[in-house]
C-alpha cells in the first residue's frame, strides 16, 4: 500500500512537470501582490474536492466582479510573518521593531479589508473577510509607535517620554556649556573652530594639537589631518556621564517595550496567523482575477456528469509566448462525453498534435487548482489524477533509450490508473518497430479502455486509426492540414482520421523532387488508396464546414435586417406618437379657448335663465373634445395591422358584439345603442358614436341592447350589476383605511354617473375629515367639496360634488 502510494505521487508530480504545470504557477506569480501571498502560491496545486474548487472559483469571479467597479487591494506591502509568529509564540522572546511594525501593518490591513468587503454585494469576499478578528484594540495599543526607520516613538511609555525629554535637557546643558567654553578658548586662539561636535557619544570640542595642554579633559581622537584634537572638558564630564547614563536608561525602556509589544502580539498570535491565510487567499483571489483578464480566461464549470467540454481551449505559455511575436495561438474546441471516453489524434508532424493534448491536461490541471482557464467555455468533471507521458524521456545517465522511458512510465500510470483519472499518452507505439509498436499501443489503450479512464492519445499508426474507428467507446480526430499550401493549421477536427502527410511535410521543408518522387512510387497500394479516402473525407469536411459558414454568415445577415426593420418600425412609431402629442396640444389648446368663451357667456346670462342648460353644456363640449380627440387618435395610429376576423353581413350590432368601423382597421365592441341608428363604439380605449350602416359586425357577442350610464360606460357587461351608493360611511377607520375605501367608493360613483354624494367621517378630532379633505383636493373625479348641510351631518359629513 504505501508504495503504491509513492508510485501515485511520483508519477503525479512527473505529470504536473510534463504539462508545465509549475510554469503556470510561476506565470500566476507574476500577478500577486507580494509576499503575503507566497505561501499560498508555493503550496498550490490540483485538487479533487468538488466543494473546496468551486469556493476558491467564486472568489475568483467575486474579485472580477470587484476590479470591474474599484482598484484591487493593496497588500504588496506586507511581509509573510509565519516566521516571527512562530517565534513570538515562545515565551520571552521579544521581536525587533521592524519585526513588531510587520505584524502592525498586517493587522491593520486586516482591519482595511474587513471595513471594505464586510456586507458587499460580493458575497464569497464578505464570507471570507468574517474571518478576520477585530484588531482596533491591538492598533490601538501599537499603531504609530514605531516608525519605518525602525525607531521607538516617545508616546510608546511615559517612562521613554520622560527620559527623553531629560535627555533632550541635558544636551541643550551641554550644548551651551560647550559652546560658551569655545567662544572663550577661540578668543585666546587655543579652540581651532568656534563648533560643539560628538566623539565616541560625547561632547567634544576641537582644540588645536600643540594648544592640547592648556585644556584640563578627556582627549576623545583627533582630526584626520592631525592639526586639532578632539577633547572633552573636565567641567563637562559629569554632564556627559549623566548623558550616557539616560541614553542606557532609553536602551533599556525600548527594551522593555519591544517585549510589552511582542507580548501583546503573543495573545493574538491565533488571530494574526488566521488574519495572514486569509489576506492570502483575498490576494491570491485578486492575482487570479488579474490573470483571467489579462488571458482571456472563463472560470471552469464541474458537473457529476462524465464530460469534459473545452470550447475555443489554448495553452498559456504558448499564448505568452506568440505575444512576443505579435501573434496568437489558435485555440481548439473538443467534447467528450460518456458512452465516449477515448480520443485518438493523429495528423502531420509540426501539426500541434502533443500541444493539443498538452492544452487539454493543462487546461484540467488549472481548473482543478481554482485557476480561470484560458478558454471561452470550460466545463469539466473531477480527475482523481492527471496522468502524462508526453516528449522525450531518454536518461543516458539512467541508461533508458527514449523507448524504454515511455514503457515505464506507461507502466506506471497503468498500475495507478482508475475509471476518475485523466490519461494523457502522446505518439503511443513510436520509437520502435511499427508493427510490433502499434499491437503494444493497443493493448494499452484496452488497458485504459477497461480501466474507464478518459484517454487522449496520438499516433501515426493507421492501426491505431482503425482501433479508434471500430472502438464504441473511442473516437478519431484529426489536426487539420492545408493541401494547397502544404502547411498545418492547427485546427483539432474530430471524427475524422488524421493524415501524417509526411511526404507532404519533407516536401515543404525543401527535400530534393526525386527523393519525394522515389518515396510515392514506393507507397504500398493500400496505403495510398487509404490516404486518398482520408484526403476526401478532409476535403468533403472543408466543404461542409464552408457551406455552414455560409449558412451562418446568411443568418446574421437576415437578424441584422429584421433587427433594422424593426429600428424603423420603432422609429415610425415614435413619429406617430410624437405627432399624436403635437394634435393633442392643438386639440386642448383650441378648446381652452372655446372653454373660456363658453364660460364668459355663461356669465354674462342669468342663472335663472339658462337652468340645466348650463350644466349641459360643459358636459357637451367635453364630449365634443372627447370625439375629435377620438378621431385624430383613430386617424394618426390607422396604419397599425387589423385583427383577423370573420365579418358577418346584413346583422344588426347588439351590444357586446364585435364591430369593425369603417375606416377605421381596428376591430371595436359595441357598448351601446344610441336613437336614430346610432351606436357607440368601444375601440381599445377610444370611444365613439357612429352610424349602424358605418359598422360591420365581425362576431355577435350579445343578445340585445343594454342600457348605459350617462357617462357612455355600459351598466353591464356580463350580467346586472348593482348601482354605486351614493354615500359612504368610514366613521371608526384609521385615516389611511378611509382613504382607500374612499378612492374606490369615487371611483364606482364616477363610473356610474353619479354627481352629489355624501362621505360620513364624524366629528372626533378632525384628524378622518383632514386627511378626506386632503384627498378631494387632488382627486381627478372630484369638482368641488363642502361640508354637509345641517339636515345631512353638518361638520361631520361631507358633500362631493363630481366631474361630468
Amino acid at each position: 500500500m504505501e508504495t503504491h502510494t509513492r508510485l501515485a505521487k511520483a508519477i503525479d508530480e512527473f505529470s504536473r512537470a510534463t504539462l508545465e504545470f509549475p510554469a503556470v504557477v510561476e506565470l500566476l506569480a507574476r500577478f500577486v501582490s507580494g509576499p503575503i501571498s507566497e505561501p499560498l502560491l508555493e503550496a498550490l496545486e490540483p485538487g479533487a474536492n468538488p466543494a473546496s474548487i468551486r469556493k476558491d472559483l467564486e472568489l475568483v469571479r467575486d474579485a472580477l466582479a470587484y476590479l470591474r467597479e474599484s482598484p484591487r487591494p493593496a497588500l504588496g506591502r506586507l511581509r509573510d510573518t509565519r516566521e516571527l509568529l512562530e517565534r513570538v509564540a515562545v515565551e520571552g522572546v521579544a521581536l525587533a521593531a521592524l519585526e513588531i511594525l510587520a505584524v502592525v501593518e498586517l493587522a491593520r490591513a486586516a482591519r482595511d479589508v474587513r471595513s471594505i468587503f464586510l456586507r458587499s454585494p460580493q458575497t464569497h469576499l464578505d464570507e471570507l473577510v468574517r474571518g478576520l478578528a477585530d484588531f482596533r484594540s491591538l492598533l490601538a495599543e501599537l499603531d504609530g509607535k514605531i516608525y519605518p526607520d525602525g525607531s521607538i516613538d516617545s508616546s510608546a511609555s511615559p517612562e521613554l517620554a520622560r527620559i527623553r525629554r531629560n535627555i533632550e535637557r541635558l544636551r541643550q546643558e551641554l550644548q551651551t556649556s560647550l559652546e560658551r567654553l569655545v567662544r572663550r578658548l577661540e578668543q585666546q586662539e587655543i579652540a581651532r573652530d568656534a563648533i560643539v561636535t560628538i566623539r565616541n557619544d560625547r561632547f567634544v570640542i576641537p582644540v588645536r594639537v600643540e594648544e592640547k595642554r592648556r585644556v584640563a579633559g578627556i582627549v576623545h581622537g583627533a582630526s584626520s589631518s592631525g592639526a586639532s584634537v578632539f577633547i572633552e572638558p573636565m567641567e563637562t564630564v559629569p554632564l556627559n556621564n549623566e548623558l550616557v547614563e539616560l541614553q542606557d536608561r532609553e536602551l533599556a525602556e525600548i527594551r522593555r517595550i519591544l517585549a510589552e509589544f511582542s507580548g501583546r502580539l503573543r495573545e493574538q498570535r491565533t488571530e494574526i496567523a488566521a488574519a495572514a491565510e486569509i489576506l492570502g487567499r483575498l490576494d491570491l483571489a485578486f492575482a487570479k482575477a488579474e490573470f483571467a483578464r489579462r488571458f482571456d480566461c472563463c472560470l471552469p464549470q464541474f458537473a457529476s456528469a462524465r464530460r469534459l467540454a473545452l470550447k475555443e481551449v489554448r495553452h498559456p505559455l504558448l499564448e505568452k509566448a506568440l505575444e512576443g511575436q505579435e501573434r496568437k495561438s489558435v485555440p481548439l474546441s473538443i467534447d467528450l462525453a460518456e458512452p465516449k471516453t477515448m480520443v485518438v489524434i493523429s495528423g502531420p508532424n509540426t501539426g500541434g498534435k502533443t500541444v493539443a493534448v498538452k492544452t487539454i491536461g493543462l487546461a484540467v490541471l488549472m481548473a482543478q487548482a481554482g485557476l480561470p482557464v484560458l478558454a471561452s467555455e470550460a466545463q469539466l468533471p473531477i480527475f482523481g489524477r492527471v496522468l502524462a507521458d508526453i516528449g522525450d524521456q531518454q536518461s543516458i545517465e539512467a541508461s533508458l533509450s527514449t523507448f524504454s522511458a515511455h514503457i515505464m512510465n506507461i507502466q506506471a500510470m497503468a498500475q495507478v490508473s482508475d475509471r476518475n483519472d485523466l490519461v494523457l499518452l502522446d505518439e503511443l507505439g513510436s520509437s520502435t518497430e511499427p508493427n510490433e509498436g502499434a499491437v503494444l499501443a493497443i493493448a494499452i489503450l484496452e488497458h485504459f479502455r477497461a480501466r474507464r479512464a478518459t484517454t487522449f492519445v496520438t499516433t501515426h499508426h493507421t492501426r491505431l486509426k482503425a482501433y479508434a474507428t471500430a472502438t464504441p467507446e473511442a473516437l478519431n480526430a484529426a489536426m487539420e492540414f492545408d493541401e494547397k499550401t502544404l502547411m498545418p493549421t492547427y485546427r483539432l477536427l474530430v471524427g475524422l482520421p488524421g493524415k501524417s502527410s509526411a511526404l507532404e511535410t519533407a516536401e515543404r521543408l525543401g527535400m530534393e523532387p526525386s527523393i519525394i518522387a522515389r518515396a510515392r512510387s514506393m507507397m504500398d497500394p493500400v496505403d495510398a488508396e487509404a490516404a486518398s479516402l482520408v484526403a476526401s473525407l478532409h476535403e468533403l469536411k472543408s466543404r461542409l464546414e464552408e457551406e455552414a459558414a455560409a449558412v451562418r454568415k446568411q443568418r446574421k445577415e437576415l437578424e441584422e435586417r429584421q433587427a433594422g426593420l424593426e429600428r424603423k418600425f420603432e422609429e415610425e412609431r415614435r413619429a406617430k406618437l410624437k405627432e399624436l402629442d403635437e394634435r393633442l396640444a392643438g386639440t386642448i389648446k383650441s378648446y381652452e379657448n372655446k372653454w373660456e368663451h363658453t364660460v364668459a357667456e355663461i356669465r354674462a346670462q342669468s342663472a335663472a335663465k339658462l337652468g340645466k342648460k348650463s350644466e349641459r353644456r360643459p358636459a357637451a363640449l367635453a364630449q365634443e373634445v372627447r370625439e375629435e380627440w377620438n378621431s385624430q387618435v383613430l386617424e394618426t395610429l390607422g396604419a397599425l395591422p387589423a385583427e383577423d376576423g370573420v365579418i358577418t353581413p346584413n346583422l344588426p350590432p347588439k351590444v357586446g358584439d364585435q364591430v369593425l368601423v369603417a375606416d377605421v382597421p381596428t376591430p371595436g365592441r359595441v357598448l351601446s345603442l344610441l336613437p336614430d341608428e346610432h351606436v357607440e363604439v368601444e375601440v381599445g380605449r377610444l370611444r365613439m358614436h357612429v352610424r349602424q350602416d358605418q359598422l360591420k359586425v365581425l362576431s355577435p357577442g350579445g343578445s340585445g341592447p343594454r342600457a348605459t350610464s350617462p357617462r357612455g360606460t355600459p351598466a353591464s357587461v356580463a350580467g346586472a350589476t348593482t348601482a354605486a351608493p351614493v354615500e359612504i360611511n368610514v366613521i371608526g377607520t384609521t385615516a389611511e383605511e378611509a382613504c382607500e375605501q374612499v378612492d374606490k367608493f369615487l371611483d364606482r360613483a364616477f363610473l356610474d354617473g353619479r354627481f352629489r354624494v355624501r362621505v360620513i367621517h364624524g366629528f372626533g378630532k378632525g384628524i378622518l375629515r383632514k386627511a378626506l379633505h386632503e384627498l378631494f383636493a387632488g382627486h381627478p373625479h372630484v369638482e368641488k367639496f363642502y361640508a354637509a348641510p345641517q339636515h345631512e351631518g353638518a361638520g361631520g359629513a361631507t358633500i362631493v360634488e363630481l366631474k361630468l
